[in-house]
């Protein structure tokens, strides 16, 4: 805020010259005969004794040791108001009035503090005129009414000078960040614009997009630590930039510098990695228990674009293609330009697939253990795209969630596993199906009734479902997520804790939401028959799921060495390539039968 008020106090000081003086004095009637009744009563009284009295009857005389900025600034007002009877009717006075009262109000004082003053010094004026003496004398009565005639002037002129400021206050938010100081988008659009009309011949203008990710430890700062922290930024990306150039505030996380008349293409690469490093130290010494990222993205015009949104679009391109390949800063252009037309042109496809419902949801077996009799089976994405191109389901979940379609994915999913429970029932494959749930998921709290709805469509029990939580996604809403679990669970569902060991806090979990299964991660699984080590951390993990209750199902399964290994350990079940690959629905049915026929058990047992 330090920077928009002392913005303020330069763009917008009070101004009163004698045109305006001349309007204020006609508008309230101080004609002459007011004047020369305000003059009589200032040969009358003593200026200091009524600066005096008025900082008493306002409880400002008094100077503490708390004080802050406001109140001295209110007892200057106070002693310059207390001049009125000095005053010879030019602008001088009532300028520096007006300028003591705009001090007063970027110090944070209340917009009716100039009328309680006025009309406390008013009282004074009639006490100093009229004191104890019941009879009032017509020069008394025409001084008092010129008084009041005059409270009521600067009252009015005063409240012009808080318009003034609110309008400064509300225009400031509108083309710059009230916090650095800087234009914000809207102001920066224009800047764009303005520069990109003023190209020369011979030069470019650059710009660059800088974007910082930080970690958890940044979330739980106060909001004045995070405003210290991006002042802290922009000060010392101002520091590395030439004069000429233009920082921007473009949100809470993200800044953009505009960079005139560049000879050289390679002066956007060059600011970028500038003001990257810049960040990079300025985090490292002045705030080291964060943890973030910062990267960037340039482009320049008129080779690259020609209009402002243009260079904004090649210049994000460029970050978004440095964000997803870890580099600190990429130029728009070769590369830059294939990777992001193509993840765009697949962002297209995946919400068009998702609309059209192309994607199918296949199966994959879960056994128990020794047994090998089937007992459930996990519901995975596949998209069998015209192209015969497979595309990884970890690729396409990030892209749903990236434009914003998980919920929709989800419910999607949730229906299709219903649906499947449905088709099995009616062959005689009684088993549960396992579905993925985020985050986004859990911080809803109608998913619990829509999967009930879906149940009873669908004629399926809700215990025939379980909903897989990855660790890592719960860590950000986890005040929600617990409550939505337990309404899931009371709704029957199962709940399996997946990719067990790779989140933050796997123990504590265990502990504290109401879980079923723990889903021991492939990644731990396939290594188990390699190392003591390794053999020895997934036994650990299971001894601790049945301390807790829980069943055990391993993921990764692929030999039957690692399968050996489980039964010794006591897993509870098992799925991977060992025993089959995800398939659709159709062919997982016949698919359990004949594993039924083959281990011996009565098909609807399960």
């Amino acid at each position: 805020m330090t920077a928009l008020v002392s913005w303020l106090e330069r763009q917008h000081s009070p101004v009163i010259d004698e045109d305006v003086l001349t309007r204020l004095l006609l508008r309230y009637g101080l004609g002459q005969g007011e004047q020369a009744a305000i003059r009589a009563f200032g040969r009358i009284v003593s200026t200091e004794q009524l600066a005096q009295a008025l900082l008493e009857r306002l409880n400002l005389v008094e100077q503490r040791a708390d004080d802050g900025p406001i109140e001295p600034a209110l007892r200057d007002f106070c002693r310059e108001l207390a001049r009125i009877p000095e005053w010879d009717f030019s602008p001088a006075w009532p300028a520096r009035l007006a300028a003591r009262w705009s001090e007063c109000y970027l110090a944070g004082a209340v917009a009716e503090f100039p009328f309680i003053t006025i009309e406390a010094f008013i009282s004074l004026c009639q006490q100093q005129l009229f004191g104890e003496r019941a009879m009032v004398y017509r020069l008394e009565l025409d001084i008092l009414n010129a008084l009041v005639r005059l409270g009521w002037c600067l009252g009015g002129m005063l409240s012009d000078v808080v318009i003034e400021h609110e309008q400064a206050f509300r225009l400031s938010a509108e083309d710059g960040d009230p916090v650095l100081g800087i234009p914000n988008r809207r102001r920066f659009l224009t800047l764009l614009a303005d520069r990109l009309d003023r190209i020369t011949p011979g030069c470019q203008l650059g710009l660059v997009v800088l974007h910082v990710e930080w970690g958890r430890t940044a979330d739980v700062l106060a909001l004045d630590e995070r405003d210290h922290l991006r002042l802290a930024l922009s000060e010392v990306m101002r520091a590395v930039l030439r004069p000429s150039d233009i920082l921007c505030a473009l949100g809470d996380d993200e800044w953009a510098v505009i960079l005139p008349d560049l000879h050289q293409p390679a002066q956007v690469t060059l600011a970028g990695h500038k003001l990257v490093d810049a960040c990079e130290v300025l985090r490292g010494n002045n705030f080291p228990a964060l943890r973030g990222r910062f990267c960037a993205g340039g482009g320049w015009a008129p080779e690259q674009a020609g209009d402002v949104f243009g260079l904004e679009k090649a210049a994000r391109a460029a970050l978004v293609v440095a964000r997803a390949s870890g580099r600190p800063f990429d130029v728009y252009g070769g590369e830059v330009v294939v990777r992001a037309e193509g993840d765009a042109n697949f962002e297209m496809e995946v919400a068009r697939a998702l609309e059209a419902q192309q994607f199918q949801l296949y199966l994959q077996p879960q056994v128990e253990l020794p047994s090998r009799r089937v007992v459930g089976a996990e519901a995975l994405l596949r998209w069998p795209r015209a192209d015969g191109r497979v595309v990884a389901p970890p690729d396409i979940l990030r892209v749903v969630e990236r434009i914003g379609l998980m919920p929709v994915l989800s419910r999607w999913v949730i229906q299709k596993a219903a649906q499947s429970l449905a088709a099995m029932a009616a062959a005689g494959c009684k088993l549960r199906v396992s579905v993925n749930v985020v985050a986004e998921d859990l911080n809803d709290p109608e998913l619990p009734i829509f999967i009930r709805q879906t149940c009873d469509t669908w004629r399926v029990a809700a215990s025939r479902l379980c909903f897989e939580i990855t660790e890592g996604r719960l860590v950000s809403s986890e005040g929600i997520s617990v409550r939505t679990l337990e309404a899931l669970r009371e709704g029957g569902g199962r709940l399996a804790l997946d990719d067990f060991g790779t989140g933050y806090s796997s123990m504590d979990y265990l502990r504290r939401l109401p879980v079923d299964e723990l889903k021991i991660d492939k990644s731990f699984v396939e290594r188990i028959t390699g190392t003591d080590n390794d053999r020895a951390i997934v036994e650990l993990m299971v001894r601790i799921a049945h301390t807790f209750g829980l069943e055990v199902v391993a993921e990764g399964v692929e030999t039957a060495a690692t399968e050996a290994v489980l039964i010794e350990m006591g897993c509870n079940c098992a799925q991977g390539y060992f025993y089959a690959p995800a398939m659709p629905v159709d062919k997982f049915i016949a698919w359990c039968r004949a594993s039924e026929q083959a281990v011996g058990v009565v098909s609807g047992q399960a």
